[in-house]
């Protein structure tokens, strides 16, 4: 589920039509490989930090690229099964974001967690 698009279309960063395009293409149309990109670790972080942070050329789709993507996986049973994410300029104020991915992220692994 994407929600907030158009707060992030009001950013400067996203004021090249051709630019936002191919982003809302990519969020609406290419989902798949979005989430190959929120769930694929970098090696040097599998074990340091449950938050990815891949600030703009190090996003691997080319419309990401002048985007900040702030994600965490969530669990059951200690097995991903999902993932909560930030998509926003670089620019973005990273310790709310990262503030408000691990605590999402948090909840719903307590969510998943609670018998039936």
């Amino acid at each position: 589920m994407i929600r907030g698009i158009s707060e992030v279309l009001r950013q400067p960063e996203f004021s090249e039509i051709d630019q936002t395009l191919d982003l809302l293409h990519l969020l609406e149309e290419e989902q798949e490989q979005l989430w190959s990109v929120i769930f694929k670790v970098p090696e040097e972080l599998e074990f340091k930090s449950r938050v990815k942070i891949r600030i703009g050329a190090e996003n691997s789709l080319e419309p990401m690229r002048g985007c900040t993507l702030v994600s965490a996986n969530y669990q059951q049973d200690q097995v991903p099964v999902g993932s909560v994410g930030i998509i926003g300029p670089t620019r973005m104020i990273y310790e709310n974001a990262i503030a408000l991915v691990e605590a999402a992220a948090d909840y719903l692994t307590e969510a998943l967690s609670q018998p039936a």
